[in-house]
């Protein structure tokens, strides 16, 4: 773990603040009293690039009439990204590890396929013409 967020203002800290330099709060790592969002817990998919079956895990910080504010990492809780409420979706484990798991084979099979051809360039002989 490289750093914590503050529970009360989102501002990014290092694990060895005493106390949040956004708001002012004594910082607690544990026990009932634990003001501090050490661990990213997904509670929505979002799909935020155009173009793309890529979804991420992220956790709904904000939602607005048309937007949501979501972070994919704990570092983004203090500057989380926009994403249009119909890009937001239930989380899902399950789906989101077949869609992983399909993007990683079409990654291998278009790497494969990149071999193969390049296989087949390096096999080119220069033109001489006779």
């Amino acid at each position: 773990m490289e750093g914590i967020v503050c529970a009360n203002c989102h501002s990014w800290l290092a694990l060895d603040t005493s106390a949040c330099p956004g708001c002012g709060c004594p910082v607690v790592l544990d026990g009932d009293g634990k003001n501090v969002i050490d661990r990213l817990q997904p509670d929505c998919l979002i799909h935020r690039y155009e173009g793309s079956d890529m979804l991420e895990p992220a956790v709904v910080l904000k939602e607005g009439k048309a937007n949501v504010k979501a972070a994919t990492k704990l570092q983004e809780y203090a500057q989380p990204v926009t994403v249009p409420k119909a890009k937001v979706y239930a989380f899902d484990q399950n789906l989101l590890g077949s869609i992983q798991a399909l993007r990683n084979e079409r990654t291998a099979t278009i790497r494969r396929y990149d071999q193969q051809i390049q296989s087949h360039w390096h096999q080119l002989k220069p033109y001489k013409h006779s």
